[in-house]
């Protein structure tokens, strides 16, 4: 994990990414932070920014003396958010190159449909 951005935001995206997928349910226990600073070879504040941060946006809890948990709504939380992301950000920028490119929305429209297809 190092793509440039800070560390705790790449934690976060990792257990967003694994509550959305279903490796975490509401009301499961998440990683700790010192497993986090062990399996991300991170300081230990970086992992309680993290987790702190996921806290104080609602996607987790916590249960005193017990640990982090997955709020209810979470994956739909998460979800929804980074579908505006994709829309705000994915799509304008592939619009954009498109047209540079001289690429035409049908074309993007038919392209899109055909891979979409070939993945099924």
């Amino acid at each position: 994990m190092d793509d440039g951005r800070p560390m705790f935001r790449q934690i976060m995206d990792k257990i967003e990414g694994d509550i959305v997928s279903g490796t975490y349910y509401a009301d499961e226990p998440v990683i700790s932070t010192t497993q986090i600073a062990r399996v991300y070879s991170v300081n230990h504040a970086t992992a309680v920014k993290a987790i702190g941060k996921l806290a104080d946006s609602g996607i987790l809890y916590k249960r005193r003396g017990i640990g982090m948990y997955v709020a209810q709504g979470a994956r739909e939380t998460i979800a929804k958010k980074r579908r505006e992301s994709f829309f705000d950000n994915t799509i304008s920028a592939l619009l954009a190159e498109a047209k540079t490119l001289g690429i035409s929305t049908e074309e993007l429209i038919r392209t899109i449909k055909t891979k979409g297809e070939q993945s099924e």
